[in-house]
């Protein structure tokens, strides 16, 4: 084999190793798009706990996790005293800002949202969206 075949050679196997590399990561398999189960010890599908005896103890306080947030609107440790809302503003899906008893603004284009999640202002369309809280002792799950 001549010097020109032998780089030919190499330069055909290298274009197909590559081709293949490239079509197998473009590839769509069920592995690849498995969502993850939330983290931390909440079980199941929960997606923030509290430990009422030590967090949340005040109307108006607040703990978030990722994109979701519980806040404490009443006395009382049982789940009608906390509301738990997404964070993510239905107009163009900016992070918006809990502003305490004003509720929520969005940086991004002005949205605001009162404490319960409905749109005071616009231009957001929708309401945020609400979660499940559930009370079981002295603990609190959203889902």
């Amino acid at each position: 084999m001549d010097r020109r075949n032998f780089i030919n050679d190499i330069g055909q196997v290298t274009v197909a190793v590559c081709a293949g590399s490239l079509l197998a990561a473009c590839s769509k398999s069920s592995d690849n798009n498995a969502t993850p189960g939330p983290g931390g010890g909440g079980g199941g599908n929960a997606l923030l706990t509290a430990n009422l005896t030590s967090e949340l103890t005040a109307v108006g306080s607040s703990k978030t996790s990722g994109t979701v947030i519980v806040i404490r609107t009443a006395a009382g440790n049982v789940a009608a005293s906390f509301v738990a809302l997404s964070l993510v503003c239905t107009h163009e899906q900016c992070t918006v800002d809990y502003v305490g008893s004003n509720g929520f603004k969005c940086p991004c284009h002005g949205s605001e949202y009162n404490v319960s999640g409905t749109v005071t202002m616009g231009p957001a369309p929708s309401s945020l969206k609400k979660y499940t809280v559930t009370v079981n002792s002295n603990t609190l799950t959203v889902s």
